[in-house]
């Protein structure tokens, strides 16, 4: 299932004890949902391209 292949990838990642720049700097297969953990960890990061920057309030 999708949500199990995210799983799988984040507990892999807690198992190597991978942080926020570790998990980024993984390769992600394209496209999947678990791409997304990748880029969530950019996010995180605050190193992520793939998304316009926020919005200043």
């Amino acid at each position: 299932t999708h949500a199990g292949d995210m799983i799988g990838e984040i507990a892999l990642a807690i198992e190597m004890g991978a942080d926020g720049t570790d998990i980024g700097k993984t390769i992600h297969p394209h496209p999947t949902l678990g791409e997304s953990i990748g880029m969530a960890a950019e996010v995180y990061e605050g190193v992520c391209t793939d998304l316009p920057p926020p919005r200043k309030r």
